[in-house]
């Protein structure tokens, strides 16, 4: 891999954030992903949460975009489902490279 750019989500709901590092510069699309999400869980979870995903993913031109958009949209809530499972757990943050 290249030297790679890397994108943030920050820490929400009492569970840690999570630093990425991409081959290109997809913090746009991993910020829509976790934006959409977001959208999704505050109001009243309208829709099916797979097909709001998919039809959004789906508009973007490049397929490492949409993997951005994915991995952000899914992190947002795997923020928010982890909280429900694990309020104990510490704010350090994680870091991967995809």
């Amino acid at each position: 891999m290249s030297k790679g750019v890397k994108t943030c989500l920050p820490p929400h709901d009492g569970h840690p954030g999570v630093e990425i590092t991409w081959a290109s510069d997809c913090s746009e699309a991993f910020n829509q992903g976790a934006k959409l999400a977001q959208s999704w869980l505050d109001n009243a979870r309208t829709g099916w949460l797979w097909a709001v995903m998919i039809a959004e993913r789906d508009l973007l031109p490049r397929a490492i975009e949409r993997r951005a958009f994915e991995v952000g949209f899914l992190s947002r809530v795997h923020q928010r489902i982890g909280t429900q499972r694990c309020r104990s757990h510490s704010e350090k943050s994680l870091s991967l490279m995809l």
